[in-house]
């Protein structure tokens, strides 16, 4: 499902960008990341970085480090680099077989990841130095090398790469600016972190909480994320995992009645999703498309034509791969990642502008707290909007609705007011004014349009030339006019009772979003149902 997107006059600014430009100074050494349930190593790391740890299926990520504030520096006029430390792996336990390259790292592994993975930009990077030594009796290779940032001014990246065992390297990754002062300083820093490496036992976590209730599925579940919040205690904030009937919540925040809220709000939430989408509801949808989908495969194969028998591709990695389960079992283990603060969410990888997504991939939900920025309403009206995307993934399965209906429904339930512990559904505050002036200015998209807008169209690539600020506005408001204008309007027409629920009923069932259009909409007259859309939003 796409990013939920503020589209309001402004948009959201990553706080890097908003940072001092001031000579940032080099990192001091802090306190070890320690890795005592999976690889076995401990290594000091920037002192009071923030931490953030790989998204799920990450292949060589073990976390990346960067600062709190000043994100990056000046290398000339038009020139930044952005100050970063990594930790990454080059894991090979399991395999059979491993090329030359993989079984001795040499310089070329680390380069290929340097180029390809990282956010340090630039390009023309090249060895300009390798040294073999030992670590705490470690073999270890210490590298320099050298890149040339956009305007052509030169930085240094540092690394140094351990041979823990025979399968598997880990490598500490640093950058800073060139120059032979400037790179001093830092390169001393860089060089005291990593001899600090230590390889250390590794423990075997305690994964014997399975409760009487517990699925296999939903034990496994636990067990991998409490695996991966043992691994992700490298920064201030400390990872912990959190549980509810229905939710795995994963968070840095250290406030407690915050995520008590949150815990209650998800759950409570999830209660108005389920009466307005009933799991009976979608098990007969959805063995009404396995008919439809066997039936045609039957006829392709008396027909020599392709067969239909290969099944949806899971993704290559990813919490997917966690375990088999119903869809429902998967519903009631639904991950929610809530970082502390919103430059950790831009680090994780929440898409620019956004504040909060649903990685359908990774099986995850990603939103931060703001109360610093917008307020913790913000956090709340973003949390309702992606648990519906979440809880709708699991429910039919990854189809994607127009715009209009996706985007409309999440933030219809973003409007839903949270009082004495249960959700009491109102209009949605942030889109009000935007439609109510479009529909004065005349500068609304007809509705037969809207309906019918692809992605992109509704992000603002459209050919009346309005904003996705603005389509998200009409969006929310045509759901909002049909889920309630049967009881508040006076120009409702009772054929419409209908046009959500067969809308997605039919796209459910057949896959097809022409076809769901032209069943929720036949015989609607347009022009009817346009003013009286306009009359009750205004």
């Amino acid at each position: 499902m796409t990013p939920y997107l503020r589209m309001r006059a402004w948009l959201l600014v990553a706080c890097a960008l908003l940072a001092p430009t001031a000579s940032a100074q080099a990192p001091k050494a802090g306190k070890f990341f320690e890795d005592a349930v999976d690889l076995g190593f401990k290594v000091k790391m920037p002192n009071k970085w923030d931490f953030t740890p790989p998204r799920p299926g990450e292949k060589n990520l073990i976390g990346k480090y960067t600062p709190p504030y000043t994100k990056y520096i000046n290398l000339s006029g038009t020139e930044i680099l952005w100050l970063e430390a990594y930790l990454i792996k080059f894991d090979r336990r399991g395999e059979e077989e491993a090329s030359e390259r993989e079984k001795a790292l040499d310089t070329a592994g680390l380069m290929e990841w340097i180029e390809n993975d990282t956010h340090f930009g630039g390009s023309g990077y090249r060895p300009t130095r390798e040294k073999q030594m030992k670590v705490s009796r470690v073999p270890a290779t210490e590298y320099l090398i050298t890149g040339m940032g956009q305007g052509g001014t030169e930085f240094h990246v540092y690394a140094m790469v351990y041979r823990l065992r025979p399968d598997v390297d880990v490598a500490v990754v640093f950058d800073g600016p060139g120059g032979r002062t400037k790179w001093r300083k830092y390169e001393t820093s860089f060089k005291k972190m990593a001899k600090s490496f230590k390889p250390i036992e590794v423990e075997e976590l305690d994964y014997s909480g399975t409760r009487s209730d517990d699925s296999a599925y939903r034990s496994r579940k636990r067990a991998q994320l409490e695996k991966e919040v043992a691994l992700s205690q490298g920064g201030e904030n400390p990872w912990a995992l959190y549980e509810t009937p229905n939710y795995f919540i994963v968070s840095n925040v250290a406030d407690r009645q915050f995520l008590r809220e949150l815990q209650d709000r998800l759950e409570a939430i999830r209660a108005v999703y389920e009466r307005m989408y009933p799991w009976d509801d979608a098990d007969r949808l959805r063995l009404e498309r396995e008919a439809r989908e066997a039936e045609a495969a039957e006829s392709d194969d008396e027909d020599g034509g392709p067969s239909a028998e290969d099944p949806d591709e899971e993704p290559e990695s990813g919490r997917t791969e966690a375990a088999q389960a119903s869809p429902r079992e998967r519903s009631r283990c639904s991950v929610v990642r809530v970082c502390a603060k919103q430059s950790e969410y831009s680090e994780y990888g929440g898409p620019g502008g956004s504040a909060g997504y649903w990685a359908w991939v990774h099986e995850e939900l990603v939103l931060y707290d703001d109360r610093a920025g917008g307020g913790r309403g913000d956090t709340w009206a973003v949390l309702n909007h992606e648990a519906f995307h979440q809880y709708i993934f699991y429910l039919y399965g990854n189809i994607s609705p127009h715009s209009w209906y996706n985007e409309g429904h999440g933030d219809f339930f973003s409007g839903y007011e949270y009082k004495h512990k249960r959700f009491v559904l109102k209009p949605f505050d942030w889109r009000v004014r935007t439609i109510q002036q479009a529909i004065r200015d005349g500068k609304h998209v007809p509705l037969k349009d809207l309906v019918r807008f692809t992605q992109g169209e509704y992000y603002g690539s459209n050919k009346y030339g309005v904003s996705g600020g603005q389509n998200y506005a009409q969006g929310w408001s045509f759901v909002y006019f049909l889920r309630t204008g049967e009881k508040s309007s006076s120009r409702w027409n009772d054929d419409w009772n209908d046009i959500l629920d067969v809308y997605f009923a039919t796209l459910a069932s057949t896959g097809e979003l022409d076809e769901a259009v032209d069943q929720a909409f036949a015989d609607v007259d347009w022009t009817e149902l346009e003013e009286a859309w306009k009359e009750y939003t205004l």
